[in-house]
């Protein structure tokens, strides 16, 4: 039980420290998304920042930075923030069902954006180019998710 708030009461310091003295960084993303060919309009996606700590995940989880949606085209344009001590480690996740049938829950795609594309300051220096990335594959890596 001692361990437990010990690393309760660590876990409130490291974030209430990274919010006095992280500093803001950024990270801009543009793509489109397509489904057989076809614009994969309504996909859900999200600019995130990974936290690689000593922390379980349960504690310590990825910063969402922005999210949106692919609109009637396929594409899609983010740019979002997060407070860090360490430089980001940006990448993007995407939410789909294309090719999928009726399995439960959505097949998440995982693109890790180089942290050249990461900056300190008030907005994006540049924007992370995903290019046209065709959903219907089965990538590397790829998961699933039901809660997102």
């Amino acid at each position: 039980m001692r361990l437990l708030l010990v690393s309760i009461a660590l876990f409130i310091g490291s974030t209430s420290a990274i919010n006095l003295i992280g500093r803001t960084q950024w990270a801009a993303a543009k793509g489109k998304l397509m489904c057989e060919g076809r614009p994969a309009s309504g996909v859900k996606v999200k600019l995130m920042e990974s936290d690689n700590s000593f922390l379980p995940g349960f504690l310590d989880r990825d910063d969402k930075m922005a999210s949106g949606k692919a609109d009637s085209n396929g594409e899609f344009n983010l740019s979002g923030s997060t407070k860090e001590i360490t430089g980001i480690e940006p990448y993007l996740a995407v939410f789909h069902d294309c090719k999928d049938g009726i399995t439960p829950c959505q097949r998440v795609l995982r693109i890790n954006i180089p942290k050249s594309y990461a900056n300190w300051g008030s907005s994006a220096e540049k924007t992370f180019n995903a290019g046209n990335l065709e959903l219907a594959g089965k990538f590397p890596g790829e998961t699933r998710s039901c809660f997102n």
